[in-house]
C-alpha cells in the first residue's frame, strides 16, 4: 500500500507524491518535529497537528494520503501559513531536530518527497483553499482534542500531538 499526496487544483497528476507507508512515516515525522518548533500562530499549529492526525498507527496503513486543498487553510493568514510551510520543509530538509526522531532517516528517500511537497505547497495559491474543509475540521474536533487545549507538545518530542498523541513516540 501507499499515499499519495497531491493538489487536484494544479491539474498535473504527474506531480503527485507517492509514498510508500515507512515513507510517509518519516515524512510526516520531520515535517511534524520541525514545524512544531518554529509554528507561532494558532493557525500555524493547527496546520501541523493536521499533518500529526495523518497518523497510519491510529487510523490504518495506506489511509493517509491527501490533496493539499484538504488541509485546515485560513484564507485570511494564508501567506504568512504558506511561508510557514515551506519554513517547515527547509527546516526538515535541513534535519532541524532528526536526533530527536530515535533514527536516522534516509535522505535519499525523504528528501525527494520534501521537495515535491515544497513545490505543490510552493504553487498552491489562495484561490485554491476550500475553506469548507477547516471548518469542518475545526467542528469535528471534541472538547479534549489539542486544537482546544492549547495545542499541547510531547515532553519528549516537542512535537504538537494530535488526538492520538505523539506520532514520533507512537512511530
Amino acid at each position: 500500500m501507499s499515499n499519495i499526496i497531491s493538489c487536484k487544483s494544479l491539474h498535473n497528476p504527474d506531480r503527485d507524491i507517492i509514498m510508500s507507508n515507512r515513507l510517509t512515516d518519516t515524512f510526516l515525522n520531520v515535517l511534524i518535529i520541525a514545524g512544531s518548533r518554529i509554528a507561532k500562530t494558532e493557525d500555524q499549529k493547527r496546520l501541523i497537528v493536521w499533518l500529526a492526525e495523518k497518523d497510519q498507527s491510529a487510523v490504518g496503513e495506506g489511509t493517509v494520503g491527501f490533496d493539499i486543498r484538504e488541509m485546515p487553510w485560513n484564507v485570511e493568514t494564508f501567506e504568512k501559513d504558506k511561508a510557514f510551510m515551506l519554513k517547515t520543509i527547509r527546516h526538515a530538509l535541513n534535519k532541524k531536530h532528526w536526533e530527536k526522531l530515535g533514527y536516522e532517516p534516509n535522505e535519499k528517500y525523504v528528501f525527494p518527497s520534501l521537495e515535491q511537497f515544497a513545490e505543490l505547497i510552493g504553487e498552491f495559491e489562495a484561490d485554491d483553499i476550500r475553506p469548507k474543509e477547516r471548518t469542518e475540521w475545526l467542528e469535528a474536533a471534541e472538547e479534549d482534542d489539542p486544537i482546544n487545549n492549547g495545542f499541547p507538545v510531547c515532553p519528549e518530542h516537542k512535537a504538537l500531538l494530535s488526538i492520538y498523541g505523539c506520532q514520533i513516540c507512537r512511530n
